[in-house]
């Protein structure tokens, strides 16, 4: 792994971000994402046997619900979208919400509507420009937060933490999952948390250049503190029953949403072992069509890219043409040039380089894998709120 090199510029005080030329890897030079030839994976079509006609029904019609309802949540923008699921304290969403969806989503839309035609739903003009370009050019840009900005990060996150702590705490490591990891900070129960992060956002310009790279009027929408140790190897076996080894594109993934940009704090020292966030270069340039995007997801959404038996199983029983992940690093092989095109534009982001990631999860990234201590992080969402 290569770590992000900084340049400093003319940025607001304490901020630092990367210099194009400095930045030790060259950008993604791929034009799509890989298009994994699963037929002929060892961990796919050479273990199983063909799909009967009765699991090809079943996988197609299991796909094509899921594929419906993300769809659905495509055209009416869910991802920017108010969360009261989590403001109510639940994960699911329950007929009680799914109504008072229905009351918001018009005024909603109707307000962007009105304010679009008045002219009041625009870009904000980025401060911070260097930031704004890094971007647009490489999907990802580093900046270093002061000593005191991160500890009032510590500070109003610490509450989530410790709710984080003892949720852990009450599941044992083989129960646990990723989501098990992560607490979910909403502006009614956390407000600190939010007017905190806010402050340093806007003071930096990383709100105004998100806005500007989005085209639309954005905020923080969800702060989400993490905890990963190195005992919860999620990237490890993926493949348990085969003798197929785990790649070293493990965990590489473009993320389910749309139309927002992510950012992650580093609350303490990470190192190369301790799980810091990474990012391919450019590769948020890469070609994906709509349709594709929306197999990729839903084949994520509805369970076909996990990697137990029985997951890949059901994957193979779809057409060739469905068979695409959001999540498909774990099934690149070293052997092949997808891999060795990744690898070229791999970064790892340590806190040697900086302390504050802001990215385009379209782009191909992976973080907390673990390999020694544990790593705490706080992932912010940008999206129009």
């Amino acid at each position: 792994m290569t770590s992000l090199d900084h340049a400093a510029g003319a940025l607001p005080a304490g901020a630092v971000t990367a210099d194009s030329a400095a930045l030790p890897v060259p950008p993604f030079r791929g034009t799509s994402l890989p298009d994994i030839d699963y037929a002929s994976h060892p961990a796919y079509g050479g273990t199983f046997q063909p799909s009967t006609a009765r699991e090809r029904l079943q996988a197609l019609v299991t796909f094509l619900r899921s594929f419906a309802f993300v769809t659905f949540r495509r055209i009416v923008d869910y991802d920017n979208m108010p969360l009261l699921s989590k403001e109510v304290g639940g994960g699911r969403l329950t007929p009680a919400i799914a109504a008072r969806y229905m009351v918001i989503f018009p005024r909603l839309r109707i307000g962007r509507i009105l304010r679009s035609l008045l002219g009041q739903r625009r870009a904000a003009v980025p401060a911070n420009r260097a930031l704004c370009d890094r971007l647009f050019s490489d999907g990802i840009a580093c900046l270093r937060l002061s000593e005191e900005e991160i500890e009032a990060v510590r500070r109003v996150t610490a509450p989530g933490f410790a709710k984080l702590d003892r949720r852990r705490m009450e599941i044992s490591l083989e129960k646990r999952k990723f989501d098990d990891n992560v607490y979910w900070c909403t502006r009614s129960a956390d407000p600190q948390a939010f007017e905190a992060i806010e402050r340093i956002f806007r003071r930096h310009g990383i709100t105004d250049a998100a806005s500007a790279y989005l085209g639309r009027p954005v905020g923080v929408k969800h702060i989400n503190p993490q905890i990963n140790e190195e005992n919860y190897a999620f990237w490890k076996r993926l493949f348990a029953d085969t003798k197929v080894p785990d790649p070293w594109t493990s965990y590489l993934h473009v993320d389910a949403t749309y139309g927002m940009l992510k950012g992650a704090i580093y609350i303490h020292d990470i190192g190369p072992d301790n799980g810091p966030f990474c990012y391919v270069r450019a590769s948020h340039r890469a070609k994906v069509g709509g349709f594709e995007g929306l197999i990729r997801r839903t084949n994520d959404f509805c369970g076909f890219s996990g990697r137990r038996p029985e997951a890949r199983r059901k994957f193979m029983a779809l057409p060739r043409v469905l068979r695409k992940k959001a999540d498909f690093g774990g099934d690149v092989l070293d052997s092949s040039p997808d891999a060795t095109c990744l690898k070229e534009g791999h970064l790892a982001v340590t806190s040697d380089y900086g302390n504050c990631v802001v990215f385009d999860g379209k782009g191909i990234h992976r973080g907390g894998m673990v390999n020694k201590g544990e790593r705490r992080c706080v992932f912010i969402v940008l999206a129009e709120i």
